[in-house]
């Protein structure tokens, strides 16, 4: 402890002794004192930095009185003449940070420990112990700072590569929005039997080319999505597959079918009580059997709050949806999120929703790179016809496609 207090020390005294002027190379946080003085006297010298104040012993005694922080008289001079080296100053750092990493993860430890001894679901104590963990790590050290001089050359180098991203299987679309791009959250939203699951399942199906997909079914079954999948690859009537009236021709397609996409790497989770907590657990599992190329959550609103969350549900609704995005940022994969849609549409005149009409969350909006609002006529003779209305795109510009809907084969096909 005694090394450490001398480190803070020296920190505090080579800012007096550059007149503040290390403060420029030093990469560190003040909340990593040990000592809660040498925090408050820390600050104090980087606000009279800022404010291009003289900084000496007299003149930051001074602005503590003001502030009302009041110290030791003999303070800042016993600092000043307990600092070996000014140009030593990052190294004292390195020693303070790492001495305030520790006590985090000592915080972290002991927080797993009492939830370990409270009990609960063993996959929500792990996700939650995962994110104090991670949340132990010094900040500073990865704030480097880069100028526009130092990253120019390795942006033209990513202009000249393959854009990173899977095309969906509608080029309309693709004219649109490119494709799907890791870390980015694409927001599919519609209301009731509009078309939104099977979009989900055709999206997964081309990021299947790729790589495994984690699919989160919250209102669906196993066997109801791979029975789509069947329908729309083989072409067999979905009435035939729902009511068990299949043909012989049919059982002999699916058998031929089935030694060719039994190992596939779709992985369906349709726990309806899933939390985000869940969703996580689950890609990481999927991604550490077979690389990852994205993740599908069908619905948001389905997702379940954890035991004892009881914030309004549309708070709730928001936090999710920035976990989905920190979810794609952290696995680098694209990340479906289907999303039911108020209707506020119904009563326009035309019918076609807008991004207000997100349910229960504006945050949904704000957090999605890319929101598709799909639009059919339910009944009519129009019913097949079937838009994507990209009402956001922060990669590109917005836009319509549209679509033709073969729901008897689950399938959305371009027009």
């Amino acid at each position: 402890m005694q090394d450490l207090n001398a480190a803070e020390q020296s920190i505090i005294g080579a800012l007096l002794l550059t007149n503040g002027k290390i403060l420029d190379e030093l990469d560190f946080n003040p909340r990593d004192y040990h000592q809660p003085i040498h925090e408050v006297v820390h600050r104090t010298i980087a606000e009279m930095k800022a404010a291009n104040q003289p900084i000496d012993a007299l003149t930051v005694m001074d602005a503590l009185a003001r502030a009302k922080e009041p110290i030791p008289a003999t303070f800042l001079h016993e600092a000043m003449q307990a600092t070996p080296s000014a140009a030593s100053a990052t190294h004292y750092a390195g020693i303070v940070t790492d001495a305030a990493t520790l006590r985090r993860v000592q915080s972290a430890a002991t927080s797993v420990h009492q939830m370990v001894h409270d009990g609960g679901d063993a996959d929500v104590i792990v996700e939650e112990a995962r994110k104090l963990m991670d949340g132990t790590q010094p900040r500073s050290r990865n704030q480097r700072v880069s100028f526009l001089e130092d990253t120019m050359e390795a942006t033209i180098n990513y202009l000249d590569e393959e854009v990173d991203s899977v095309p969906t299987i509608w080029p309309s679309l693709n004219d649109i929005i490119t494709g799907l791009r890791p870390g980015a959250v694409y927001v599919v939203g519609a209301r009731p039997s509009v078309g939104k699951s099977v979009v989900a399942m055709q999206m997964a199906q081309a990021l299947l080319k790729v790589g495994s997909v984690a699919f989160v079914s919250l209102e669906m079954s196993v066997n109801d999505l791979t029975s789509r999948l069947i329908s729309n690859e083989l072409k067999i009537d979905m009435g035939r597959i729902v009511r068990h009236d299949l043909t012989p021709t049919d059982w002999k397609r699916i058998s031929e079918w089935m030694p060719k996409r039994q190992h596939v790497p779709l992985a369906i989770n349709d726990n309806s009580g899933s939390t985000i907590a869940d969703i996580r657990a689950f890609a990481r599992n999927v991604n550490r059997r077979k690389p990852l190329a994205g993740v599908v959550v069908d619905y948001m609103q389905l997702m379940s709050a954890p035991i004892g969350d009881r914030r309004p549900r549309h708070e709730f609704v928001s936090e999710m949806s920035r976990q989905l995005k920190i979810l794609a940022m952290d696995l680098h994969v694209p990340v479906i999120a289907l999303s039911q849609l108020n209707r506020s549409s119904e009563s326009r005149e035309d019918k076609r929703p807008g991004l207000s009409d997100l349910r229960e969350s504006g945050s949904i909006e704000q957090d999605a790179d890319v929101v598709i609002l799909l639009h059919r006529e339910i009944m009519g003779d129009k019913k097949n016809d079937i838009s994507f209305a990209v009402a956001k795109n922060r990669h590109g510009a917005t836009g319509m496609a549209h679509m033709q809907f073969a729901g008897h084969y689950s399938e959305v096909r371009d027009a």
